[in-house]
């Protein structure tokens, strides 16, 4: 599975459990659930993914859950806020996965760089 396929599939895991397994939480913090999807969707892929993840994530969050429900219109200047500061921690996240993902793939490549060096020696 690529990364983002992962990411759909993760929001649309959040968006089914928030949908039917937690409804008694009504409109209280739509977001919340959200950001574990984002952070495993950078982590598995990194920054794209977790781009896309936040992407569908404020889609789903806009239509489903902000008023007025079944928009993507923002009813409010509170609602857009608490959208954007979302999508910027969504962005922060997949900044830092694909950071983590960079070191890692570094820290591979001078292992395996130590490695030959020391076949040759």
């Amino acid at each position: 599975m690529t990364g983002y396929a992962a990411s759909l599939a993760l929001v649309s895991i959040v968006v089914l459990m928030r949908w039917f397994v937690i409804p008694q939480l009504s409109l209280a913090h739509p977001y919340l659930f959200f950001y574990p999807a984002i952070i495993a969707a950078g982590w598995y892929g990194g920054f794209g993914p977790g781009v896309v993840a936040t992407v569908l994530a404020a889609a789903a969050l806009t239509y489903l859950w902000l008023p007025p429900l079944y928009s993507l219109r923002i009813h409010d200047i509170q609602d857009a806020t608490g959208l954007l500061l979302f999508v910027a921690v969504g962005f922060a996240i997949s900044l830092l996965n694909e950071a983590r993902v960079r070191a890692e793939r570094r820290a591979r490549e001078a292992e395996a760089a130590a490695r030959r060096a020391n076949e040759w020696h």
